[in-house]
């Protein structure tokens, strides 16, 4: 009984040995439950919150899209406006074709052609034949866009002014570059792509070519009869709104044969044109976005089911769960620098075109400036030719005096106005009296200084104290610092006191100081520590600008001649005031500083270098015409300026001869011996510079100075190659013609 007993206690379980299969169970239990109860609300919340990051992104995508387009398009309004400008100026279409030519020649961009519609017939300047258009947005009343297609196979999209009923004028766009530069370097998902419709649901912009012009609803009907598009429909009906956000449909990648059924999303934003709108649509498949998260999902649920423990399935978990969290944060930045990149190219297209409007400005004010200059050469030869006639003490000199100084100043007008639009252009230097330069412009800036603050005059100079300056630019110097402290006191008065918190009216004060300092005076200036003066000159004017505005922090003080740094608000200021004065000082080889104290003030240093008498006694040597017999031979072709220099010249008993054709030029110099050639840059029939590089070693005593309105990089480059001697700038009389005759036969010998 006994050994019975024991063997039948040993063949049954024992409860130490079952609990661990047990547990090993419930364990199993509780991880495949926290598994799925993971899984379930990784897929239902973080994968959700990725889905919505990726449909956010393509919504930012949109919405950058849809600025920079929208900024580009009114762009092309504005243009369509200047265009009408031109053509009422001209009169008539035809009147204004050469002006619209050069603006499309010198525009190669968007613009391809620019069309005049009447009575149902088209003319364009550079000679696009339309094949078909529609009518696609009414901005207003007058100007509508239509999308057209030309006889190349090219999309344009037509800017329509309407002139009359029957007339209308337009300007034609390049919508196939367009599409190239705005949306075709996007890319979203493996297939995704970028489209644009107008309200209507016309497509204005695809991938594929054969569905620019269609409806987005009928149109596909019509080409894909058996296909179901009521997903579609209801997108396009709540896009037709004219908000944005992001939708789910079901669609077709039109792209591919044969159509395939596909879940889509779109981020789409409206671009505003006037009264009407535009929708651009960021296109991508559901499952390029889905279809990671899934296969992530899975690959994870794969790993935690095939864990034996809680403590790998755990750890594996986390490290799923960071690297998601980290390639979210990854998409994410990536998606923000994207954007971020957007806004930069929208800044540069709006800041390119307005150096484009500049360039249209100079363009026009060099035109303006030469028909200034060739009135204002025989003003100033006849008003010189009175005053050589004229006793010096009678009201008929004196009146002729005036006629003349002002002139001078007509004339320095000029050339700053067609300095508007080019760069490296020389700048004439007279010399000046340095006391008379100051009385003067401080009398300028008193007539902009307002009732309430004073301006203060202090100058310790003598009368002999000259400098070598471009006048004009100097006093828009000091009008700049002027005008610049008139704002400190300004800002001061609507600052509040830090001790009541309270705005205090401020007895405004500016006070306006000059001497002359020696060059080791100026070296030792805390902002000269580190710049080199140069040895050339032993003095320097030091003109100081002081006032008691709001003054300026170190960190300010340091940016004040960075370009575009300004402390005004937007749109007060363009922060280049300060740099072009910067620039017009160095240019005169001098320097420019600054000092100041928050709520005490500012003092502005401007020091330009004294002319020696040498110098002085150097610039106002002549030519000496009565030493020798000297013949000048002067070619223009505007009579006015030739009869001026021959009188004054012929008054000098100088030997003259005056052209207006290349023909009689040639034959009077092959006539006689000449000694000076005086040749307008732009002849009728022929070019100055190209007919001085025609005769180049036929004579070789021969003096050879070009007439022109303003100094080329061609005219400064046939002068370094020897081609010409010299230059004269319109308008000049005939005192600058002898001086630079002289100037020339001195560098000759």
């Amino acid at each position: 009984m006994t050994i019975q007993s024991s063997k039948s206690k040993e063949n049954s379980p024992s409860p130490l040995a079952a609990m661990p299969v047990r547990t090993f169970l419930v364990l199993s239990a509780i991880v495949t439950s926290l598994i799925l109860a993971a899984g379930y609300w990784i897929w239902t919340g973080y994968g959700g919150q990725i889905m919505n990051n990726h449909k956010q992104a393509l919504l930012l995508i949109s919405r950058a899209l849809a600025s920079s387009m929208e900024s580009s398009l009114q762009e092309f309004h504005s243009t369509l406006d200047y265009l009408y400008t031109i053509e009422e100026d001209a009169g008539s279409f035809e009147g204004a074709q050469d002006l619209y030519r050069q603006y499309l020649i010198s525009h190669e961009g968007f613009e391809k052609d620019i069309l005049f519609m009447s009575d149902g017939e088209e003319e364009s300047v550079l000679g696009t034949v339309l094949i078909s258009s529609q009518e696609v947005s009414r901005i207003d009343e007058d100007d509508s866009i239509w999308l057209a297609s030309d006889q190349n196979g090219g999309h344009l999209y037509l800017f329509r002014r309407e002139l009359s009923d029957n007339e209308a004028l337009c300007l034609a766009i390049d919508a196939d570059l367009c599409y190239e530069n705005w949306l075709a370097d996007v890319r979203i998902g493996s297939s995704g792509y970028i489209m644009v419709k107008n309200s209507n649901g016309i497509i204005l912009m695809h991938p594929e070519d054969s569905q620019w012009g269609i409806h987005v609803i009928d149109g596909r009907k019509e080409l894909y009869a058996d296909v179901d598009l009521s997903s579609l429909e209801e997108m396009v009906n709540v896009q037709n709104e004219g908000n944005d956000g992001i939708l789910e449909y079901d669609s077709y990648w039109w792209m591919e044969e044969p159509l395939v059924k596909v879940h889509k999303i779109s981020g789409y934003a409206p671009v505003h044109l006037g009264n009407d709108f535009w929708i651009i649509s960021s296109v991508v498949d559901y499952d390029d976005y889905s279809a990671p998260i899934a296969n992530g999902f899975f690959r994870t649920s794969l790993l935690f089911l095939g864990s034996l423990t809680a403590i790998v399935a755990m750890l594996i978990f986390l490290g799923t769960l960071l690297t998601e969290r980290q390639r979210s944060l990854q998409e994410i930045a990536t998606l923000r620098a994207l954007n971020e990149r957007l806004e930069t190219i929208h800044r540069l297209e709006d800041r390119i075109g307005h150096q484009q409007r500049l360039q249209i400005i100079g363009t026009m004010t060099g035109g303006i400036a030469h028909e200034f200059n060739n009135l204002l050469t025989p003003i100033m030869g006849y008003a010189e030719l009175l005053m050589m006639e004229l006793p010096d003490d009678s009201d008929a000199y004196d009146n002729a005096l005036e006629i003349y100084d002002a002139s001078e100043k007509a004339r320095e007008v000029i050339r700053q106005l067609s300095a508007l639009s080019r760069r490296n252009v020389e700048t004439v230097f007279r010399k000046k009296e340095a006391l008379q330069l100051l009385v003067r412009s401080c009398k300028m800036m008193q007539s902009v200084c307002p009732a309430d603050i004073r301006l203060e005059e202090s100058y310790d100079l003598n009368s002999d104290v000259s400098i070598l300056c471009n006048p004009t630019q100097i006093n828009q110097v000091l009008l700049n610092l002027c005008l610049n402290a008139i704002q400190a006191i300004r800002a001061r008065e609507n600052s509040p006191d830090p001790s009541t918190g309270k705005a205090s009216p401020v007895d405004g004060l500016i006070r306006l100081s000059a001497r002359v300092i020696s060059r080791h005076r100026l070296s030792r200036y805390p902002q000269m520590k580190d710049v080199e003066v140069p040895e050339e000159w032993s003095r320097y004017l030091e003109i100081r600008m002081e006032d008691n505005g709001c003054g300026m922090t170190s960190g300010t003080l340091r940016q004040i001649f960075t370009p575009f740094f300004t402390t005004k608000k937007t749109g007060e200021g363009t922060g280049l005031g300060l740099t072009l004065a910067e620039q017009i000082i160095v240019s005169h080889r001098g320097f420019i500083f600054a000092e100041s104290t928050p709520l005490e003030g500012s003092t502005f240093y401007v020091c330009l270098p004294v002319m020696t008498s040498s110098a002085q006694d150097q610039s106002l040597e002549m030519f000496p015409a009565s030493s020798q017999t000297v013949r000048i031979v002067i070619a223009d072709d505007n009579a006015k300026i030739l009869d001026m220099l021959q009188k004054s010249f012929q008054k000098l008993s100088l030997d003259v001869e005056i052209c207006r054709t290349r023909s009689k030029l040639q034959k009077v110099l092959d006539a006689a011996s000449t000694d000076v050639l005086l040749i307008d840059e732009s002849l009728r029939d022929c070019n100055g510079i190209d007919f001085c590089m025609s005769i180049q070693g036929l004579y070789p005593r021969l003096i050879k100075i070009a007439l022109a309105d303003y100094p080329t990089h061609t005219l400064l480059e046939a002068k370094q190659r020897g081609i010409i001697d010299g230059y004269l700038l319109k308008p000049f009389s005939d005192t600058d013609a002898i001086a630079e005759i002289r100037r020339c036969s001195k560098n000759s010998v």
